[in-house]
C-alpha cells in the first residue's frame, strides 16, 4: 500500500496520503452504493441480483453498472404480472362472451318455446322472430323499418324497397 501511495504522490505531488484516502473511500462508498442499487434494482426486475452485487464490487462499480443499465429487463417484475394478468382477464372475458353469445335464447312471442337469437323462425310454431335484409343479408328485427347495416328502408310487408 506505501509503495501504490508513493507512487501516486510522485505522479501528482500535491496529493498528501491524507487525500488519498479520502479518495479513496469516497471510490469505496461509491462503489458499494452503485452496487446497492443494481441489486435492489435487479431483485424487483427478477434478475440474479445476488452476481450483479458481487460483479459490480469485484469490476470496480461503474462498467457493471452501464453494462447492467444496458441489458436490464424494461420491466418490473410486478409489471409484467400486471400485463399477464390484463391479458389473461382479456381472454377470460372474451371465452365469457362468446359462451353467452352461444347460449344465447330467447322465446318465443307466440309459443313461449325457447329459441336462438339468429333464428328468424320459430322452428315450433313457425312464426316469424327477425327478417334478413334483402340488401345486406344481415339478421334484423322484424319491427324495424330500415336496417341499422346498410340502410335499406322496408316496406309494409317488411321487404326491401
Amino acid at each position: 500500500m506505501n509503495r501504490i501511495t508513493e507512487n501516486l504522490q510522485n505522479l501528482f505531488p500535491w496529493i498528501t496520503t491524507t487525500d488519498l484516502i479520502i479518495i479513496s473511500f469516497a471510490l469505496a462508498i461509491i462503489i458499494i452504493l452503485l452496487a446497492l442499487y443494481v441489486y435492489r434494482d435487479s431483485k424487483i426486475r427478477g434478475g440474479k441480483s445476488i452476481s450483479w452485487l458481487i460483479w459490480t464490487i469485484i469490476l470496480g462499480g461503474l462498467i457493471p453498472f452501464i453494462f447492467y443499465l444496458m441489458v436490464r429487463s424494461p420491466l418490473t417484475k410486478d409489471e409484467v404480472r400486471e400485463i399477464d394478468e390484463k391479458k389473461e382477464v382479456t381472454e377470460l372475458q372474451k371465452k365469457y362472451y362468446e359462451i353467452m353469445i352461444e347460449r344465447e335464447s330467447l322465446k318465443c312471442p307466440i309459443c313461449g318455446e325457447d329459441v336462438k337469437s339468429d333464428f328468424l323462425f320459430c322452428p315450433h310454431c313457425f312464426a316469424q322472430l327477425k327478417k334478413q335484409c334483402s340488401k345486406c343479408g344481415n339478421i334484423v328485427d322484424k319491427e324495424f323499418k330500415i336496417c341499422p347495416y346498410c340502410g335499406q328502408i322496408f316496406d309494409e310487408k317488411g321487404e326491401g324497397l
